[in-house]
């Protein structure tokens, strides 16, 4: 990425109909860094809770603290400190069950991504998503680790039919998330994906994943040169009025590559 860029971003969430909001979400931008003459780095980290709702709000706020927290102390060695701050971010966990055992049990996806002049750098557990649109085109560059993605792999290997695999009642069961124990699948990308101006980037809670992927685009080109803000809050419009019985909590982090004049 040759052309000097702003990182600008916004949040939002929704509670959907579920009891308690049990996602989190922690934007970071270091201090001096690229600070007037150059690309400003952003870290973006979204976190969606498991575990029963107190213990789901306590295991996303707690990974996204301190992901942030150990990042920041290794900003300058971004691969390595991504995957010390998932490792330091799973360890919050087991202290934390260690030291009140009423929150056993708990566990949290965890999606961040290091935007800098470079490109884009991510480290992922569990089915949050990260989404890039590009010149009319919306791609997920991060893996799914939920038993859906396993599903459609299946529908479309001709293995199963799209209805079973959409109908199963497993599809949302993980097969990785953070619990404080070993983490069994992680999908680290820590070399830089290059990123273009006027790309937009979203880091989503599965619950925006009731809207299909044609639906995101349309709506992300509809307001492609507004601000992040009134993106996210479209997004989060297109999931609440589709009045998807048990929606999950929706949180979502959206990032505007914006080209300087």
């Amino acid at each position: 990425m040759n052309a000097k860029v702003d990182f600008v971003h916004a949040t939002g969430s929704s509670q959907g109909k579920r009891k308690a909001q049990e996602d989190f979400s922690s934007v970071w931008q270091p201090e001096g860094i690229g600070a007037t003459t150059a690309t400003r780095p952003l870290l973006a980290v979204v976190a969606d809770g498991m575990g029963g709702h107190v213990a789901g709000q306590i295991a996303s706020r707690l990974v996204c603290e301190h992901f942030v927290k150990s990042f920041s102390n290794n900003v300058h060695n971004v691969g390595p400190g991504l995957v010390q701050a998932l490792e330091d971010s799973n360890d919050s966990l087991a202290t934390a069950i260690g030291d009140d055992h009423a929150l056993s049990g708990m566990g949290s996806t965890l999606l961040a991504g290091y935007l800098d002049a470079t490109g884009l750098r991510w480290v992922s557990v569990g089915d949050s998503t990260l989404l890039v649109y590009r010149e009319g085109n919306l791609y997920r560059v991060n893996a799914d680790h939920s038993h859906g993605a396993r599903l459609d792999k299946q529908a479309e290997a001709g293995v199963i039919s799209q209805q079973a695999a959409k109908a199963d009642p497993r599809r949302h069961a993980l097969h990785s998330a953070l619990t404080g124990e070993r983490i069994p699948l992680q999908d680290l990308s820590l070399q830089p994906a290059s990123l273009a101006p006027n790309d937009v980037l979203i880091f989503a809670t599965d619950g925006l994943l009731t809207l299909s992927g044609d639906a995101i685009a349309s709506l992300i080109r509809q307001y492609h040169y507004d601000t992040p803000q009134k993106i996210a809050n479209e997004l989060l419009w297109g999931v609440e009025k589709g009045h998807v019985p048990r929606q999950d909590n929706t949180t979502l982090i959206v990032v505007q590559v914006k080209p300087r004049a």
